[in-house]
């Protein structure tokens, strides 16, 4: 009982209200929609997860550069159009659906993506996207390019060094 208070005294320390001193672990939301995609024989990838609370975790780059990891809070409006078009998307009439061999890093630079959404995925080019998966991309891609939605957090991770960077 007496370590208990003691703690309690010392979690409001530093003039910090004692509920901001311990922040409980959070879970992430479920995700509604997961895309990745590439450009090309040389690519950097990027992909991004919405999630049903209305957030985005976006993820630029990689290889020896490093890469950047981003949360994204997305407005009511596009959260809800990225959440009704992945429920319509033709998720089972294209499922397995994949590039022609060679897949990703073919010789062209062509833009391939890879969407997931629950246990089924597809795998489209840009020259060869079924219509009816088109807006979905191009949501998805603006919430990658920061035309949508407001960054919260952002942190560049280091290949060279491992280290995470602000």
């Amino acid at each position: 009982m007496v370590i208990g208070v003691v703690l309690l005294a010392f979690a409001g320390c530093g003039g910090e209200p004692a509920e901001r001193a311990v922040k409980p672990a959070t879970t992430p939301a479920k995700e509604i929609v997961y895309l990745y995609r590439v450009q090309g024989d040389d690519p950097l990838p990027d992909s991004v997860s919405v999630r049903a609370d209305g957030t985005a975790a976006v993820i630029r780059g990689g290889g020896h550069g490093g890469f950047r990891t981003v949360q994204v809070e997305l407005d009511g409006a596009v959260a809800a159009r990225a959440t009704r078009l992945a429920a319509h998307a033709p998720w089972k009439a294209l499922d397995g659906r994949t590039v022609t061999p060679g897949g990703f890093g073919g010789w062209d630079n062509d833009m391939r993506y890879m969407l997931r959404r629950g246990q089924r995925s597809v795998t489209v080019t840009n020259a060869r996207m079924p219509r009816r998966i088109r807006p979905l991309i191009r949501t998805l891609d603006a919430i990658i390019e920061g035309d949508s939605g407001r960054i919260v957090d952002s942190d560049l991770h280091s290949a060279v060094s491992g280290t995470v960077a602000p």
